[in-house]
């Protein structure tokens, strides 16, 4: 597999790797390795937990939906934040 990259990102995955002390392949193997479900049942389910691989992340699946209450607390509460960071920056 080739990875073109612009030059300043070879240079700072360079600098990485050897802050590491490893080569850029090895740094960037154990960073693929990291994101990566070991196996792909790992990836689609895990053991009975409810969690499974969508689009790039795990989703807690309990095959039930969210109590309304727990969907207004979480909206009212992204708000807020929102709101608090808006007017912070204004203030």
């Amino acid at each position: 597999m080739t990875l073109d990259v612009k030059p300043e990102i070879a240079a700072a995955l360079e600098a990485l790797a050897s802050a590491k002390g490893l080569s850029v392949e090895d740094y960037l193997e154990q960073l693929v390795e990291n994101q990566l479900p070991l196996k792909l049942e790992d990836a689609t389910r895990a053991e009975g937990s409810g969690m499974v691989w969508e689009n790039g992340l795990f989703v807690y699946r309990t095959g039930r939906p969210l109590p309304l209450r727990v969907v207004d607390d979480a909206i009212r509460q992204v708000r807020e934040e929102r709101a608090q960071h808006i007017l912070g920056k204004h203030s």
